[in-house]
Order: structure tokens, then C-alpha cells, then sequence
């Protein structure tokens, strides 16, 4: 299981895994043989 880091703009308490690199979160996927969820806004 992949240890939880935490998410790059707020503190989310360490929910999940996040990756900041599509290529690093895509290999992770496939690793575990997951699906990757793609939060996409703009911070103000």
C-alpha cells in the first residue's frame, strides 16, 4: 500500500497518497493496480 502523503495545497491530514507528477501517479496506478483521480483547480 502506498504511504500517505499530504496534499500539495491544503492540509488534508494525510487522506491518501497524492502525487504532483501525472507520470510518477500513473506508474504508481499501474503498480497497484489502481485508478488515478485528478484534482485540477488554481489556487488564488
Amino acid at each position: 500500500m502506498s504511504q500517505k502523503s499530504p496534499h500539495p495545497h491544503f492540509d488534508d491530514r494525510g487522506t491518501i497518497a497524492w502525487e504532483t507528477q501525472y507520470s510518477t501517479a500513473l506508474a504508481r496506478a499501474k503498480q497497484e493496480n489502481k485508478t488515478i483521480f485528478i484534482e485540477m483547480g488554481r489556487e488564488l
